[in-house]
């Protein structure tokens, strides 16, 4: 089979552009699909800035090499895009099947399957996508994960635009941006989070060799700057020599890398962080959200004020630079909360402990069980679509939307180490 997946675009909704690092669900399926036999292609329509109309064009003007199979996958914010990607097919009379996957159709498939997609495909996919297409399939699927070391690495050959063209989520993966992701699965369950596939799921760590192959091949393509892009790399229970494997397997490739973390007295120590550092891995994000102990119990973050001070300072004697992102406006976060936070955020700033933050504000995503929460309890209010709508600020019984600015302007004044966009 000849078969085209598709990024969907969103900057044509809003007024941003979302270019800064490609997909790995798609370039991982186009390996899946092309070590069984067919040809895959993926295309991520929104880093190319190609809009629905474009695309019909393109499709319109090719009938005669339209592809046996056409995909798409997306977050909340490419639904639109998917969405009207479909009706170009449909107007163009498209023979072929339309297949959705991903975030966005595995929280609403009925409703994706309403737009006119044929098969719609829930959860990870690598175990049964090539059963499914070779037989035809219709309808409403559920995916089947693979053994994680069977899952092999993207295939970016037959990727557009080329994987160094991104710019990055932040300045410093800059130039020639690379992404991976070690291992898959968070057994958390905070009610902010929108990762329906992933999410309250105990982690699955690929094997080391595995990473070594894939970041050689990141290396060859002329990738410098390498975002590892797990659910959560650090702070949870790892395999024993995991960490230390991989660094000592892949250290002699010199990346500058970036990872993100969960802080936690009981996972992580300095031997971990030293390994972590020996990697390649430069900066670590931990999702902090708060300093509050009563937000970060409402948030279900399972975390403790303790945990977030022993990570910095651990993470910091390991040579490591600390990120830290912050929420404001969470869930039964008073005025007193967020002062707490910020106090923090200062004593941290002033111990040397912080080289990163990023304050935003808290967004209800839809699906999560921070949406259910207020929907329930009678305070949701519909957001504005895509790009910088979604930062604004909405009022919670607890604090209004002024005072939540207020509070992110205060936070740059006193811990002033923002991320370099």
């Amino acid at each position: 089979m000849n078969i085209q997946l598709f990024c969907p675009p969103s900057f044509y909704y809003g007024d941003m552009q979302f270019k800064m690092l490609p997909t790995l669900g798609l370039p991982i399926l186009a390996s899946v699909l092309n070590d069984a036999g067919h040809y895959t292609e993926v295309v991520d329509l929104e880093a190319l800035s190609i809009n629905p109309n474009r695309v019909k064009e393109a499709f319109a003007h090719q009938i005669e090499k339209w592809p046996d199979v056409v995909g798409f996958t997306g977050l909340n914010v490419g639904a639109m895009g998917i969405k009207d990607c479909i009706a170009v097919l449909h107007d163009i009379n498209y023979k072929g099947l339309i297949v959705v996957g991903g975030s966005f159709a595995t929280h609403a498939p009925e409703q994706v399957l309403s737009w006119g997609a044929d098969l719609v495909v829930t959860g990870e996919c690598e175990g049964n996508i090539v059963q499914l297409l070779e037989s035809g399939a219709r309808g409403l699927q559920a995916g089947k994960s693979s053994p994680i070391g069977d899952i092999p690495m993207p295939d970016w050959d037959h990727f557009k635009p080329e994987i160094t063209s991104y710019i990055g989520n932040m300045a410093m993966l800059r130039p020639n941006p690379g992404v991976t992701m070690w291992a898959r699965g968070c057994p958390y369950q905070c009610i902010f989070c929108s990762n329906n596939i992933f999410n309250h799921h105990s982690p699955r760590h690929r094997p080391p060799g595995n990473i070594l192959a894939e970041m050689e091949d990141l290396k060859q393509r002329g990738c410098q700057r390498i975002y590892v892009y797990d659910d959560e790399l650090i702070g949870t229970r790892l395999p024993d020599g995991w960490m230390s494997e991989i660094a000592d397997k892949i250290q002699h490739l010199n990346f500058w890398m970036v990872t993100q973390g969960r802080c936690s007295k009981k996972f992580i120590n300095a031997q971990l962080l030293k390994d972590v550092r020996r990697t390649g891995i430069q900066a670590v994000f931990w999702g902090v959200e708060s300093f509050s102990q009563k937000v970060l119990d409402a948030m279900k973050k399972h975390l403790k004020v303790d945990d977030i001070w022993h990570t910095l300072r651990l993470s910091k004697e390991a040579g490591l630079k600390n990120g830290i992102f912050v929420m404001i406006g969470n869930y039964l976060e008073t005025e007193e909360d967020v002062k707490i936070t910020a106090d923090n955020l200062e004593l941290a700033f002033k111990e040397g402990l912080i080289d990163y933050r990023q304050s935003t504000i808290c967004t209800v995503m839809e699906g999560t069980e921070y949406e259910a929460i207020q929907k329930r309890e009678g305070w949701y209010v519909e957001r504005d679509f895509a790009g910088r709508d979604l930062r604004k600020p909405v009022s919670t019984p607890w604090l209004s939307a002024r005072r939540m600015e207020y509070w992110q302007s205060y936070m740059d004044q006193i811990c002033p180490v923002g991320i370099p966009q």
